[in-house]
């Protein structure tokens, strides 16, 4: 396996059946592997703990969950697939009638052949009181026993949830997070396709010998490890940007959600790389595109600017069909290289000094630029040299001016190597905090808002 295309997908194919749940023996057979693959460490956080304001759920393990007729034929198998059985469903035993039956059943008529997830329970806090199944709508539509025999056994206990932290050291502490979920039983886009590409970035990181930032992965189940990361880990107050990947290889176009406040380093940075790369890409509002960790890194007392990488809605989230036949491994590699370019130009961006004055007399110094191959750029020449005072960056600058970065960098070695200019690597710089936009007044007691 020597192509990362090969490694996803047999990463993808060891798991893609396995109950991923918030603390599950299954997930932490993934997060154990990849650690002693990479030699990251592992965050354990047990059951109980309190993060923030969110507690760690217990360990759920499952014996048994099925259904069948009276006569014996059975309808219904956690053991065929993960997601017949609700997530956390307590345990149940006994005969039920039809109508009981669907009470506990999730289906949906839209999309009648498919399992859903029933994730729920595991993020409700308390005692796991409800038993359930999903099954197909058609399966629910076509129940005609008066009476149905249900078995469920599961246990729950103390555990650990697990969460892996593979940190790579750059010559700054200041680090940008890439995060992905580790939870979704049965499910491929949603959590396990991103782990695969976060990885095979990650390796590549891993083999620079000299980084400029501090990267960081971190692996863990939806929002209880955004929690426990922020609230234990070691370093957090050096997380400066971060990504959240989610449905990366599902077929449709890639696009990116902007961080809280809209306007930081690293949106300009995923738009203009978007650009260029995925020019049909779309673009969101925070928590537009699908919504998941982002809001803890990029929500109250921490603030770090946060992009959710991801591709538009489809039609099979949280079904049985989002499954290997249902994941584009070449998406898999477009949202490889989009992160390889986000990251080169975190590592190369640069403040340019200009060290002349006024506009410069381009023939004296042998330049030419082709107004026919980027008529924007050449027309905005003028405003480039303004703004190459020492203050900005060239991705700044190109982001400033609606420009391709690549011009004003190709503009900026120009003038290097005359040497008509200086060059020092992009500082980190404070990002200005969220301000809310303008909302109409509301009276002091307006019943509209409601919790």
């Amino acid at each position: 396996m020597n192509s990362p295309r090969e490694r996803m997908r047999a990463l993808i194919e060891r798991h893609q059946h396995t109950d991923r749940v918030t603390v599950g023996d299954h997930t932490s057979q993934l997060i154990q592997e990849l650690a002693a693959e990479t030699g990251a460490d592992v965050l354990q956080v047990p059951s109980g703990s309190e993060c923030l304001s969110w507690i760690v759920p217990d360990k759920w393990s499952v014996r048994e969950g099925w259904v069948e007729t009276l006569a014996g034929e059975r309808i219904a198998d956690y053991a065929w697939n993960p997601l017949w059985l609700k997530s956390y469903s307590s345990s149940f035993s006994g005969v039920v009638s039809r109508d009981e039956l669907r009470a506990h059943v999730l289906s949906d008529p839209e999309r009648p052949e498919c399992l859903l997830y029933d994730y729920g329970a595991q993020y409700r806090f308390g005692p796991k009181t409800e038993w359930g199944f999903t099954m197909p709508h058609r399966l629910v539509e076509s129940l005609s026993d008066a009476e149905y025999r249900v078995r469920i056994d599961v246990e729950f206990g103390a555990g650990a949830m697990e969460i892996l932290d593979w940190m790579l050291p750059g010559e700054l502490p200041d680090t940008i997070y890439i995060a992905a979920h580790s939870c979704h039983p049965a499910i491929v886009n949603d959590g396990l396709a991103c782990i695969a590409v976060a990885l095979e970035l990650f390796r590549e990181l891993a083999t620079r010998q000299n980084r400029r930032w501090t990267y960081r992965l971190i692996v863990g189940p939806e929002y209880f490890a955004g929690a426990a990361f922020l609230a234990r880990a070691q370093g957090v107050e050096n997380l400066r940007y971060g990504f959240y990947l989610d449905m990366l290889g599902n077929g449709e176009r890639l696009g990116f959600a902007r961080s809280h406040s809209g306007d930081t380093y690293v949106d300009a940075i995923t738009r203009g790389v978007l650009q260029r790369l995925a020019p049909d890409h779309l673009e969101a509002p925070f928590r537009g595109l699908w919504g998941n960790d982002e809001f803890f890194y990029d929500g109250p007392d921490f603030e770090i600017p946060s992009i959710a990488l991801g591709r538009d809605r489809w039609p099979w989230y949280h079904t049985d069909r989002d499954d290997l036949a249902g994941c584009d491994f070449a998406q898999l590699e477009e949202s490889l290289q989009v992160l390889r370019e986000v990251v080169n130009v975190f590592e190369a961006d640069r403040v340019i000094t200009r060290n002349y004055r006024g506009p410069l007399y381009q023939s004296r110094h042998g330049l030419y630029f082709d107004p026919r191959e980027n008529r924007a750029g050449y027309l905005a020449l003028h405003d480039i040299q303004t703004l190459m005072d020492g203050t900005r960056s060239c991705l700044e600058i190109a982001s400033a001016l609606h420009l391709d970065y690549p011009f004003v960098n190709r503009f900026a070695d120009a003038l290097l190597e005359r040497g008509l200019a200086e060059s020092a690597p992009r500082p980190p710089k404070p990002e200005r905090k969220f301000s809310p936009p303008p909302f109409p007044a509301r009276k002091p007691h307006d019943p509209s808002i409601t919790l």
